[in-house]
């Protein structure tokens, strides 16, 4: 069983990714914000003793990753990203099968890659964040509210230096605001720090947003308000997770996730966790997650 990191070039960047497990399938697990690859290690360790090899990368512009040369970090990006990496590391290490594991902006980027190629992945795993986010905020206003973060980083300059300020504060504001029960460690915390100390991360991270923004205002002014079943059905079979506590996206955005999905889908909800689900109640969500990818 190997538990490293090495470097994976796909889509034009050089990939840092952590490993973990030689099972003959291969687990693609994407982080989110505010966060690391590190995240992804009490997953990773589950799926490496259920016969996966899992490989967490550092999200384009995250820490030794380092930023997307095209400064390009839009949601079709990280998906072309996913593709991208799963195709190198099936053809370099022969895995199987390959499945996707997102959370947050992994979950996000995970629906992009299921739209670029169907057939990439046999199940896609998404945690946090719902399909069709975009379009259901409207249904649901008070998550405009939960989203003031959203809105606060499209402001450059000022976003960047609060994001900063007290060595990164926000952090653990907006950690302690998603997961309000989670008691994290203070290595984890320091961990994803200093990702974020780390070139220019804080920058690249704060791009992810304005680029998801600003196609969504632009298309609210020439076509108004959003329908949800105008998006581009996914068609690869999809667990989509959420923690019934999350302070960040509202559990009632995902009831409609499933019909996203033209493929098999189902959502399920975790009692006792926020945000964070994947860290907070590691063994719950792997259980659901393996039972899913082994079906």
């Amino acid at each position: 069983m190997t538990d490293d990191e090495r470097t994976v070039e796909a889509n034009g960047l050089d990939f840092v990714v952590r490993e973990h497990g030689d099972g003959d399938r291969l687990a693609l697990c994407l982080h989110g914000f505010p966060d690391d690859a590190g995240s992804m290690d009490p997953l990773a360790k589950r799926l490496a003793d259920a016969g996966f090899t899992a490989v967490a990368p550092y999200l384009r512009g995250y820490g030794p990753t380092g930023e997307a040369p095209d400064s390009d970090y839009s949601a079709r990006a990280l998906g072309a990203d996913a593709v991208a990496l799963a195709d190198r590391l099936v053809e370099t290490d022969g895995y199987d099968d390959a499945v996707l594991v997102g959370h947050d902006w992994g979950a996000v980027a995970g629906y992009s890659a299921a739209r670029i190629d169907p057939d990439r992945f046999s199940k896609l795993v998404t945690m946090a964040v719902p399909p069709r986010f975009g379009a259901e905020i409207w249904t649901h206003p008070r998550q405009f509210l939960r989203s003031w973060y959203v809105w606060f980083f499209q402001l450059p300059g000022l976003a960047e230096r609060t994001l900063r300020r007290e060595d990164f504060a926000m952090i653990e504001l907006l950690w302690n605001l998603w997961s309000p029960d989670w008691d994290y460690a203070d290595e984890r915390i320091e961990s994803v720090k200093q990702t974020f100390r780390t070139g220019d991360t804080a920058d690249a991270s704060l791009q992810y947003y304005r680029q998801f923004v600003n196609p969504l205002a632009s298309d609210l002014l020439r076509n108004g308000r959003p329908d949800p079943d105008d998006a581009s059905p996914i068609d690869v079979p999809g667990l989509v997770i959420a923690g019934a506590d999350d302070g960040c996206i509202g559990p009632e955005l995902f009831e409609n996730a499933a019909g996203a999905f033209d493929a098999d889908a189902r959502v399920v909800r975790i009692r006792d966790a926020g945000h964070f689900l994947h860290q907070e109640r590691p063994d719950v969500v792997a259980d659901e997650l393996i039972q899913f990818c082994s079906l």
